[in-house]
């Protein structure tokens, strides 16, 4: 398979066009256009539900997502917002390389996270911005270490 890439300053600075050639249409060919057509820039934001309204909350200002029995804590640079969910399918809607689960019930955003501090039986504390902590279970501590590059 060879990639190309050709200018057209016909195309508005953020379109793309994509063009697949080959001799023959055949599965190949479909299974290709089929995943390029599926392809979607990732989201900015993460919509919650609050009692009687829908809002957007921009992905960058989420610091951590916790999970109370049923209610789900979102903390964000500015707020906190408080709605109903599973922590599995909020970590399903958000970038998986941002976002580390670092408990049985907490998220938190590592571009958020300014340091962590050995605590007792081996956990340890995130210390994320606004004076935000979060505990890091060791089951969790490894994904977070190799996340980290540590």
């Amino acid at each position: 398979m060879k990639v190309n890439f050709t200018s057209n300053e016909e195309l508005a600075p953020d379109d793309i066009e994509v063009v697949v050639s080959a001799a023959i249409m055949n599965g190949e060919v479909l299974s290709l256009m089929q995943q390029i057509q599926n392809l979607t820039p990732p989201s900015t934001t993460l919509p919650i539900t609050l009692e009687d309204r829908v809002v957007l909350l921009p992905i960058s200002d989420i610091i951590s997502i916790e999970v109370f029995g049923t209610e789900i804590s979102v903390q964000t640079v500015g707020k906190s917002y408080t709605t109903k969910g599973q922590l599995k399918k909020f970590h399903a809607r958000l970038p998986q390389k941002t976002f580390i689960q670092i408990s049985k019930s907490a998220l938190i955003n590592i571009e958020h996270l300014e340091y962590l501090e050995a605590g007792f039986s081996g956990n340890m504390t995130a210390f994320l911005t606004n004076n935000n902590r979060a505990s890091v279970s060791r089951k969790y501590l490894p994904d977070l270490k190799q996340t980290l590059g540590l």
